[in-house]
């Protein structure tokens, strides 16, 4: 039987889990982020976006809820401009991960909505490749 956590519970996937999670809730209220999000705006909800594979563009912050849906969906997201998990290594260890998460604001870029998610398809197919 393998290592367990949480009174035999969990084991070392599930704790891990637990820990990236924790960590990246807490990322959310790094200062950097803050930073590089108010440099990034034009004028009241309007936010210049870095561009994935175009150019950079001026996006509003928001963008309408989907049907069926009550909330607007954020449109202005702080990226990590080197993945926080390496696409081709994957988890290498806790210290790159932090190092990584919790960078300074010249690690960091504005993305919008359908930018991040194409940025993101692109890891994700780096990932299964390197598999």
């Amino acid at each position: 039987m393998g290592v367990v956590f949480n009174d035999g519970t969990w084991n070392l996937a599930r704790m891990q889990g637990f820990i990236r999670s924790a960590l990246r809730s807490a990322s959310m209220r790094w200062p950097p982020k803050y930073k590089v999000k108010s440099k990034a705006r034009v004028e009241r909800g309007l936010y210049r976006c870095e561009g994935y594979n175009r150019e950079a563009h001026v996006v509003p912050a928001s963008l309408p809820p989907k049907p069926g849906n009550k909330r607007r969906i954020d449109n202005v997201l702080v990226d990590h401009i080197v993945p926080v998990v390496c696409p081709n290594m994957g988890f290498v260890d806790w210290d790159s991960f932090i190092d990584r998460l919790f960078c300074d604001s010249s690690g960091l870029q504005v993305l919008c909505h359908e930018c991040h998610l194409a940025k993101t398809a692109d890891e994700k197919i780096v990932r299964k490749n390197a598999i």
